[in-house]
């Protein structure tokens, strides 16, 4: 029987983590996050349409649509063949495949390092915070970018020139807006084993660019896609960093301390103190380590997470997944190689104690989260069929909130909207418009909206005639409860015509 175990260890393995992503997915009919269903749908054109066509209508005041290109083109191939039958059957396939594969890659990169208890720590870090539980459940293209970035860290240090490559390719092919993390983790890796062996790898770094390039042009249009990489990324750092009030997704907007010390307080102990451990022992134990690989991913890893720590707090929250990642792989090398026997023992059940905790609170506010927080399938379902049934191809449909997009999209391609994704793609496209649709949106405004970010009297424009000149168009659909004082003034103004409704939504039409 242990023979068998042995033999089979990776099979079996890989057996637990699909079986409990399954659990973890399969535990609610919700979806954790609405961009899934905008990227089911995205690669379900693919498949019908051709994977060559890149052009995308749907956002008609959007850099989407003018740059014809795709940032997530890679994860949208790589989802056509969960495209065939139920489509919300398919998100919730994906998105166990991609759970269990990053916690087999982080096991894989922990068990090749000679980390003990290797299957451990890739258990920890999805528990590690219910933020990070949540976000491990999404069938979105971070989590093949994390394990595709925790290989390309193993292979850097190890100087695998092929898995370097490869890996790197993948970062930018699937996500061309993280595509600055492959130059990261090279130039971090290569600064290390220049102090510790006194030698640049300059083959490392050379297969990184290569790689990172080479993702970027696999794919149609690969300039228009590298301008859009750029709005969403340095452009929206710099405008978002100048406090430009923009709609921006709350993992946009840094962790705030009341979320950092009730959610991730235990993962910040845990650091903090394979960091001190490291710190006082440093001297003693660090050139004691025989292996340059160890020594490099210890010190990498060591470096790479205050860095991604600082992200999460300055910049933006999303960056925590990169905090975890390397903040366990820095845990697990430092439990390994700097511990002694007795320490050992005492850290398995520290660890132990803090692991079956985080299990049931992490796993309880993920469960609250999915319940209250995720995406049910049906939303918008009514109101997008409606107007597939009552709409000419290709009306404009004014959706009021970006976020409501992927639904719509989702359910009606009949139609197209006025953006979605990330509002700074709309004021990347024309700032002017923009503004006038975030009064709209934030509920500020009725009858009168404005193009600028700071509005005097003279300045507003009559709403009923920026819809129709401005962006021409045909029906105004909201949810009620999240801009009450629009739908009044739609419901009360002759110029609109409620024309369906369920409990939550509603669709007007705008009168010509």
């Amino acid at each position: 029987m242990t023979s068998f175990f042995k033999k089979h260890s990776a099979a079996l393995i890989i057996l637990f983590f699909l079986t409990l992503a399954a659990v973890l997915q399969f535990s609610s009919p919700n979806i954790p996050d609405p961009d899934s269903f905008y990227h089911i749908r995205h690669a379900w054109l693919y498949r019908t349409g051709g994977i060559l066509q890149t052009d995308f209508p749907w956002t008609q005041f959007s850099v989407i649509r003018t740059l014809a290109a795709d940032l997530w083109y890679g994860f949208h191939i790589l989802l056509i063949p969960f495209t065939f039958g139920s489509l919300v059957l398919g998100i919730k396939i994906a998105g166990v495949l991609l759970t269990a594969g990053f916690l087999f890659s982080l096991y894989w990169i922990l068990k090749r390092s000679g980390v003990k208890m290797a299957i451990f720590w890739p258990l920890l870090a999805i528990f590690s915070a219910p933020n990070i539980l949540f976000r491990s459940l999404m069938m979105r293209p971070h989590l093949v970018s994390l394990s595709l970035s925790a290989l390309l860290f193993y292979f850097l240090a190890s100087g695998s020139y092929l898995g370097i490559f490869l890996a790197s390719f993948g970062i930018s092919w699937f996500h061309l807006s993280l595509a600055w993390i492959s130059p990261l983790l090279a130039v971090t890796v290569v600064a290390v084993q220049w102090w510790n062996e006194k030698r640049i790898a300059w083959k490392g770094i050379a297969f990184v660019a290569l790689g990172t390039v080479a993702g970027w042009l696999l794919r149609p249009n690969p300039i228009g896609a590298l301008k859009l990489a750029y709005i969403q990324v340095a452009k929206l750092i710099f405008d978002k960093q100048s406090g430009l009030p923009l709609l921006f997704g709350t993992e946009l907007y840094p962790l705030d301390s009341v979320t950092l010390f009730s959610n991730f307080l235990l993962f910040l102990l845990l650091w903090l103190s394979a960091s001190w451990i490291f710190i006082a022992w440093f001297r003693r134990r660090y050139p004691e380590l025989k292996d340059p690989k160890t020594k490099t991913l210890i010190l990498a890893s060591g470096i790479l997470t205050p860095l991604f720590f600082l992200l999460t707090m300055v910049v933006a929250r999303r960056a925590h997944d990169f905090w975890v990642l390397f903040g366990i792989i820095f845990i697990a090398l430092i439990f390994s190689n700097f511990l002694r026997a007795k320490g050992i023992d005492n850290a398995k059940l520290i660890l132990g104690t803090v692991f079956v905790f985080l299990v049931f609170y992490s796993g309880l506010k993920t469960a609250n989260s999915l319940n209250n927080r995720a995406v049910k399938p049906e939303l918008y379902r009514e109101v997008s069929g409606w107007l597939e049934k009552n709409s000419a191809p290709g009306d404009i449909v004014f959706n009021v909130r970006w976020s409501d997009f992927a639904m719509l999209f989702f359910h009606n391609q009949k139609n197209y909207y006025i953006g979605g994704m990330d509002p700074m793609f709309q004021y990347a496209y024309n700032p002017s418009l923009y503004w006038k649709f975030h009064y709209l949106s934030v509920d500020e405004v009725t009858k009168k909206t404005c193009g600028a970010e700071a509005c005097t009297v003279e300045m507003l424009e009559d709403t009923y005639g920026v819809l129709t000149r401005d962006f021409n168009a045909r029906y105004v659909v909201l949810e009620k409860a999240r801009n009450p004082a629009v739908d009044y003034y739609l419901s009360s103004d002759p110029h609109y015509e409620k024309k369906f409704e369920t409990d939550k939504d509603v669709v007007y039409l705008i009168k010509r």
